[in-house]
């Protein structure tokens, strides 16, 4: 056979293979189960529709303050509801899955096309079989609306570019319009695909300036020629980009530019499983998405990849090619570069950079390409044999755990049972589907039953058929507090102690969804629902009754995390201290994840006064989720105790900041700061409580003593006289009334204000309101006494100290200490120094 005929056979080939794979892949999705997104994109796409169809009238895809998907495209997902909705198709989700199945060969097939440009039809062949056996893109491929459609515009954009610039000096106009479309296509998805715009420019640049004859005046001519018009190929694309995109539609400079940003830096922060430990996906190493790109590609990539770089300097072969692996370098590095250097929020494995894998996978097929075309046999032979031996793990895990290909890990973490426990498994919820389909084929009766799931949207569609299915939502950490006979997780989300040690799947587990034989998914028959009656006890606080049923429920499975914390509670509540720490570290030794047992514990510590103890175990707690305002403020509260305020306030101000209106947080915050006699800024956090608890008695009273100790005594009276007659003679007020009376001289009248309070003997306030009263009756030794007592009950409190310290260290009148004490000096720092250049209010609520 002559080179033209074995070209056309390798071409044939690569033409039959990827009829061969579309045919599969096809087939493959229709057992495919849904992605934790679809729901979502789909809602979203019928918004859209009508957004058209109103001419712009109804903008509910303009407002997605939760899913913030106005800010994509979403061009696939418009064209998947529009042919569902014209054709009437009742099995939605299954014609969404084959198309997106065409989408992810568009992208295998374009890969392929791509480096049979670069490097012939056998590496293109090559290229077709290592994405194909890419679980990570073959898995994707099933449901993944957004990240397989635009990884396949952005290497049909690559492809198109490669042939631009080999067909250089010609412009071909059929490929000017392909560029055009492929930019169009990308942004109509993502804004990201602006990013192909300047590639366009950067390596056409490349292309001419090194050549001999862009140096002269005719070859510059044509470079500026071509630079026009492919700016005019730009702007038409962007125009493109944005006429199925509502938003960008409004504002088609701004809003797009605006999109970019947020998706630069998502907010949404999720947590995720890497490398052992649970890391919120705002604050996860940087090094995230690169890693993952190498433990879940199969390691043929990884080594042809390497082959190619380490040969490329030494093959001949690639003469004047040199522009193109420059290109297919950068189009993989600088996306994942940028991404580090933007430090974006990236969760779900690598699933946001799978548009930047086509081009590594090319280089990878040239790197055992240049083996391939040896005409030497050993080497050749050679070459396949070690192509066969690096494809049989991806191989054998494409067709043995369909349709959960994406699954997987290669073995440089031990495939994916070395992965099981250290990263996520399926975090797309993929497996709900062969859970649900196994309960209707064995469990499912004509009786009605409750199923719980982590994802109730897609397992509703599941048994959309089955009138007799209740679906609801649990987390599975709160699944004791529902009620439901059986229950469908994937073990997303999952602490990692309980997959390693086995406590998950959960008892009573009746099938698992297995990978590589590690179980991703399960389904759970209800062990009792003692637990479910324990908990509706406590609600309606009946807590002998809860804590029977708990007890029932720990009898048979005495390692619930759940409901050793609900035991906890009761303790708590019941202020048996001791038994809530033992109860919660039970809790939390089978789950170091249970916030709630952490914040029962902390709860517990703080109210024992071991405040050291409490800071260890809030900071634990906080570790885990740092947004919890129950966490900021047991954090503050031992921070306080253990008279560190600025620290205190620091934490009370983000519990301000993650829950609103949290009262106990800015009556802390208050306490502080008069505390610390700075009265100006604790009055504008009483009248913050007042707004929206309006007459809240002790808020009412800590700012009219506030007022007192500013000397503003009318303010004061006046705020006191606005409190009900039948709260006149409450201890706070009565504490206010006795310290203005004082102020006043009026001494008979402070006097009836003690003598009401005298039974009251572990107050720290009134101690020192009696040590100031006595002391106008010269009688500094008892003074002393009551200003000790006061200490010893409260060490922070500042006015008690300071009163101690005046009678220690000079003798003074009665009538002197009085002005010293009642009347308010210039304000102290709460800061405790002199301030040095302009220091952050320690006020200020930190973002979140």
């Amino acid at each position: 056979m002559n080179i033209k005929d074995t070209f056309k056979s390798t071409k044939n080939l690569f033409w039959g293979i990827s009829v061969l794979l579309l045919i599969l892949m096809a087939v493959m999705s229709q057992s495919s189960g849904s992605s934790g997104d679809e729901y979502v994109n789909y809602d979203h796409s019928e918004f859209v529709y009508n957004y058209y169809k109103t001419f712009g009238q109804d903008t509910t895809a303009l407002n997605t303050p939760k899913t913030k998907l106005k800010y994509y495209g979403q061009a696939f997902d418009n064209m998947t509801y529009v042919i569902n909705r014209w054709f009437n198709i009742g099995n939605y989700y299954e014609s969404r899955h084959l198309l997106n199945s065409i989408s992810g060969w568009l992208l295998i097939l374009f890969t392929g096309l791509a480096a049979s440009l670069v490097f012939g039809w056998q590496a293109g062949i090559l290229t077709l079989l290592l994405m194909f056996f890419s679980p990570l893109i073959l898995g994707h491929s099933w449901n993944n609306p957004k990240d397989i459609p635009f990884a396949f515009t952005y290497t049909f954009t690559l492809y198109f570019l490669i042939r631009f610039l080999i067909e250089l000096p010609k412009r071909k106009v059929s490929t000017l319009i392909f560029l055009g479309f492929g930019i169009a296509a990308s942004i109509s998805i993502r804004i990201g695909g602006l990013i192909l715009i300047p590639y366009i420019f950067l390596f056409t640049g490349l292309h001419y300036i090194t050549k001999k004859s862009f140096y002269t005046k005719m070859g510059f001519n044509h470079a500026f020629k071509t630079i026009l018009i492919l700016t005019g190929v730009s702007i038409i694309g962007y125009g493109g980009g944005l006429l199925l995109w509502p938003y960008a539609l409004e504002g088609p400079l701004k809003n797009p530019i605006d999109s970019l940003q947020q998706m630069t830096n998502f907010e949404v922060g999720l947590n995720q499983l890497f490398e052992g430990e649970i890391q919120l996906s705002q604050n996860i190493s940087w090094y995230y998405g690169i890693k993952y790109i190498f433990i879940k590609s199969p390691l043929i990539i990884t080594v042809g990849a390497f082959l190619f770089i380490a040969l490329a300097v030494f093959r001949k072969d690639l003469k004047h090619k040199y522009i193109f692996f420059s290109l297919l370098l950068f189009a993989f590095i600088f996306p994942i570069a940028y991404t580090i250097y933007k430090d974006s929020n990236l969760y779900g494995g690598c699933r946001h950079l799978l548009w930047t894998y086509s081009p590594i996978v090319i280089l990878a097929a040239g790197g055992f390409d240049f083996f391939l075309k040896k005409e030497n046999k050993y080497i050749k032979y050679g070459t396949i044999a070690v192509i066969a031996i690096l494809l049989f793990h991806p191989v054998k895990h494409t067709f043995k755990n369909h349709p959960l290909q994406y699954v997987y890990y290669n073995q440089l973490v031990g495939g994916t049972k070395g992965a099981y426990g250290n990263y996520e498994m399926d975090y797309y919820y993929h497996s709900l589907r062969d859970g649900a389909d196994w309960l209707i084929d064995n469990e499912l009766g004509d009786d009605s039953i409750i199923i719980a799931t982590n994802h109730s949207r897609i397992t509703e569609y599941y048994f959309r058929n089955y009138p007799q299915v209740k679906v609801i939502y649990s987390r599975f950490y709160e699944k004791g507090k529902e009620d439901w006979d059986y229950a469908i997780w994937a073990n997303t989300h999952i602490t990692p102690l309980q997959l390693e040690k086995g406590y998950w799947p959960p008892k009573k587990t009746i099938y698992t969804m297995d990978v590589d034989g590690v179980p991703v998914g399960a389904v759970v028959k209800r062990i009792s629902d003692e637990d479910l009656k324990g908990f509706e006890a406590l609600k309606k606080n009946k807590r002998t009754e809860a804590k029977n049923h708990f007890k029932n429920f720990l009898e048979i499975y005495p390692e619930n995390e759940e409901v050793l914390e609900g035991y906890a509670r009761i303790m708590l509540q019941e202020r048996k201290l001791d038994s809530t720490l033992i109860y919660a570290d039970s809790s939390i030794i089978y789950n170091p994840r249970q916030i709630g047992a952490w914040l029962l514990k902390t709860s517990a510590l703080n109210t024992q006064k071991k405040y050291s103890e409490a800071l260890s175990a809030s900071n634990e707690m906080l570790e885990i989720k740092d947004d919890f305002a129950e966490g900021q403020f047991q954090k503050g509260f031992a921070l306080k105790n253990l008279n560190k305020p600025n620290e205190a306030l620091k934490a009370f101000q983000k519990a301000t900041a993650y829950k609103k209106e949290y009262y106990q947080a800015m009556i802390q915050m208050g306490e502080i700061l008069m505390n610390y006699k700075n009265y100006k800024k604790a009055i504008p956090i009483y009248d913050q409580i007042l707004k929206y608890k309006e007459n809240d008695l002790y808020a009412t009273v800590c700012k009219a003593k506030c007022n007192h100790l500013q000397k503003d005594n009318i303010e004061a009276e006046k705020l006191l006289n606005t409190i009900s007659e039948r709260n006149q003679r409450n201890f706070e007020v009565v504490k206010a009334k006795c310290r203005i009376a004082m102020g006043k001289n009026d001494m008979n009248s402070a006097g009836t204000y003690l003598n009401m309070a005298r039974n009251i003997n572990n107050n720290a306030e009134l101690f020192v309101l009696r040590g100031m009263y006595v002391m106008r009756q010269n009688r500094a030794d008892l003074a002393k006494q009551y200003f000790e007592k006061a200490k010893e009950l409260d060490p922070t409190n500042r006015e008690a100290q300071d009163l101690l310290k005046s009678i220690q260290t000079k003798s003074t009148t009665v009538a002197a200490s009085q002005n010293t004490t009642s009347e308010p000096k210039q304000q102290q720092s709460i800061m405790f120094q002199k301030p040095k250049p302009k220091k952050t209010s320690p006020i200020t609520i930190p973002a979140k």
